[in-house]
């Protein structure tokens, strides 16, 4: 006589079950899309034929690819009979799990096509504290009236902070004030506007009938951006270059702030001339020609990774920043 043997414990025989059928799945051919959704055709219209009309396909193709999923399955999923095929109750158990992976598989589809369009998604947008004050307020009112369906996020930094937040993919879109030259990022100029030099209305050298020269600003009070921005270097050291040093009354960490001390009467300021357009055309200020100081335009660009696709939330706002800030200044 053979050895004798053991019962095997139910829990063992499950495992051992399960695992079969797992080993089955794996067997053959592999189980696509294709598959589910002549599945779903063949269990939703009870004939291989007419699921074969529906998906546009020859009959033969479905009967084997069904076949095949069978023996993929590891069990029988259709009965069939003259009259039709009928679900199996595995057939039937394994319907609901198809219809949830087909509809959620167009879902997706669905999801990238709104994707692509701009209408769905999240936008990350890194942008120099100066320019989140006055333009990208009306920037976003339309962006977002637009496209309600995308989560937008706004950080907000220095420049070069903004960029560098870009290189470390934690914002899509960096709207900056300097000219981007990094070979990683593809930027556009959106802006260039003047700087202009403005003075309270009752500043002595708002009653002088001559032009005034660099010289004419030695001993002036300057309220001044702080040093360690671009605006520092490119407009206050093009005016030092001819006047020589300029007396800094004050040194802010905001335009704005620069503004509202001028219009507080504390002293001259260097200001792109659409923060002091209105001042100036109420007499808040006044606009001051220096001819032998070549101030130089201030930039504003707009820069995205060049190796991310140029499609969906980014493209979106792309194209609505250049046009709003193509329509601030003229």
């Amino acid at each position: 006589m053979g050895p004798a043997l053991l019962p095997q414990p139910a829990g063992d025989a499950q495992a051992q079950a399960e695992a079969d059928t797992g080993r089955s799945w794996k067997a053959g051919i592999t189980l696509d899309l294709t598959d589910l959704r002549i599945f779903r055709a063949v269990a939703e219209s009870g004939s291989f034929s007419r699921a074969a009309q529906l998906l546009f396909l020859a009959q033969p193709t479905v009967s084997h690819r069904m076949a095949a999923l069978e023996r993929e399955a590891g069990t029988q999923l259709f009965t069939r009979t003259g009259r039709g095929v009928h679900l199996t109750p595995a057939g039937l158990l394994f319907l609901g799990y198809a219809r949830a992976g087909l509809d959620s598989i167009d879902q997706g589809r669905r999801s990238i096509a709104q994707y692509l369009l701009g209408r769905r998604g999240s936008l990350a947008l890194g942008c120099a504290a100066s320019a989140a004050t006055h333009i990208l307020p009306q920037v976003l009112r339309g962006y977002i009236a637009a496209h309600p369906d995308v989560d937008v996020r706004v950080r907000t930094g220095r420049s070069l902070e903004v960029l560098a937040l870009l290189t470390a993919r934690q914002v899509d879109v960096a709207l900056v004030r300097l000219e981007v030259q990094q070979v990683d990022l593809t930027a556009e100029v959106v802006l260039r506007e003047p700087v202009c030099l403005v003075a309270p209305p009752d500043h002595p050298l708002t009653r002088r009938k001559e032009v005034l020269r660099a010289s004419d600003l030695q001993g002036a009070s300057l309220l001044a951006y702080y040093r360690e921005s671009d605006f520092w270097a490119q407009v206050y050291g093009a005016a030092e270059q001819v006047a020589g040093p300029i007396h800094r009354a004050m040194e802010l960490d905001s335009l704005d702030a620069v503004r509202s001390m001028a219009l507080a009467g504390l002293g001259l300021a260097f200001l792109p001339y659409s923060t002091v357009q209105a001042d100036v055309a109420a007499g808040r200020l006044v606009r001051l020609e220096v001819t032998d100081v070549a101030l130089p335009d201030r930039v504003t660009a707009i820069a995205r990774r060049s190796d991310t696709p140029f499609v969906g939330p980014v493209a979106e706002i792309w194209a609505e920043i250049a046009r709003s800030y193509g329509q601030s200044v003229s």
